[in-house]
């Protein structure tokens, strides 16, 4: 059974927040087990070591829940997240580090509700 059976999202007009009119507020809600939450950190930090950058040693639950909102928003307004597909060597590097950071972060979160699902590494 899928993870996210959710109810509807609720729904309302509100002020946008530049004062530019009324836009249509979307609040919905994503369950997130262990191996979800690692590809979402994943995703975040997946063009770090393309782009030269050394990945944190740790980052905070306030860090991660951030990421999380702005790929919520992406997704939300129909944006991709990479210009290019992040490289093997960028997955051999990062989704272990993401999953370090989620067991870290949340010890006690289920690894994975969904045993048949398969999350591939890129290219394959």
């Amino acid at each position: 059974m899928p993870i996210n059976i959710a109810p509807r999202p609720s729904t309302c007009l509100v002020v946008d927040p530049d004062g530019r009119g009324s836009v249509l507020q979307v609040t919905s809600v994503h369950h997130l087990d262990g191996e979800t939450l690692t590809e979402r950190l994943y995703d975040a930090y997946a063009m770090t070591p393309e782009n030269g950058e050394e990945l944190p040693a740790e980052i905070t639950t306030e860090t991660l829940l951030g990421h999380l909102g702005e790929q919520t928003a992406a997704c939300a307004e129909g944006w991709h997240h990479w210009a290019n597909e992040p490289t093997q060597e960028a997955w051999d590097t990062v989704r272990p580090w993401a999953e370090r950071q989620v067991r870290r972060l949340f010890p006690d979160l289920t690894w994975s509700v969904e045993p048949n699902r398969k999350f591939l590494p890129p290219n394959a």
